[in-house]
């Protein structure tokens, strides 16, 4: 009987454990102007040469962007003008202000093919 206290006793702390730590997917959505936590956006890079979809919105701050390439063929996902590159099924976190930004995939003939999109940031 004693053992058995033990053994549920732990298994609520490791689960208690386990819930307060969570993980990131937890504060998809959420504002990074709320306490720090990032949004997620997500995209698939298709091999009809296209990301769908081809806008995205979020808000000025950290942004968690997830690419899920849906096709055999190589893919990227490229922020002009910033330091910021996903390849295949790939995410990352870029902080961004308020403004248009476009994206595309940078694998030779992608983007001339149509393969860019249009990432806006608001306030």
């Amino acid at each position: 009987m004693r053992s058995l206290r033990l053994i549920s006793v732990l298994g609520i702390s490791v689960g208690l454990t386990l819930a307060a730590c969570g993980d990131d997917d937890d504060n998809a959505g959420a504002s990074s102007a709320a306490g720090g936590s990032s949004q997620s956006v997500e995209v698939k890079a298709t091999d009809a040469l296209r990301f769908d979809p081809d806008h995205l919105t979020a808000t000025a701050g950290v942004i968690h962007i997830v690419q899920n390439n849906t096709g055999a063929t190589t893919h990227t996902f490229v922020i002009e003008a910033q330091d910021f590159k996903l390849t295949n099924d790939d995410s990352g976190d870029i902080d961004l202000a308020a403004g248009d930004y476009v994206f595309y995939c940078d694998v030779p003939g992608h983007r001339a093919a149509g393969m860019q999109g249009t990432l806006t940031v608001t306030p």
